[in-house]
């Protein structure tokens, strides 16, 4: 935080990899069940960052501001055979894109799709 200033937690997404790795016991008999599983875990995590930041010297009111999000990794998992699906959602990959781009300064948004574009 020093380093950058402040104004780096303004623009900053934290992104929870292998979001789509974190399974919920097999005794959980319903989706409902799975997602409040899953959301709870996420919470958890989001409030992890928000210590870690505080810890390194982030006031507590920018670190619950900064945007934690699950994404997925590209392969599917045994409980699911789509790579982009989380237990709270069907597809990750556009809110975690979405959520980029409104944290970035209007002038860099297109270079990002720019460079994106043999994808």
């Amino acid at each position: 935080s020093k380093i950058f200033t402040t104004k780096i937690w303004d623009t900053a997404v934290f992104a929870l990899t292998y979001a789509n790795r974190v399974l919920p016991p097999d005794e959980m008999e319903t989706d409902e069940e799975e997602t409040k599983w899953f959301k709870e875990r996420i919470k958890e995590f989001k409030e992890t960052v928000i210590r870690a930041l505080v810890e390194s010297g982030v006031s507590q009111v920018k670190a619950k501001e900064v945007t934690v999000i699950p994404v997925g990794y590209h392969t599917p998992t045994r409980r699911m055979s789509n790579p982009r699906e989380l237990f709270d959602r069907l597809d990750w990959f556009n809110p975690f894109w979405n959520s980029c781009a409104n944290h970035m300064e209007e002038n860099a948004v297109i270079p990002l799709l720019k460079s994106q574009k043999h994808r």
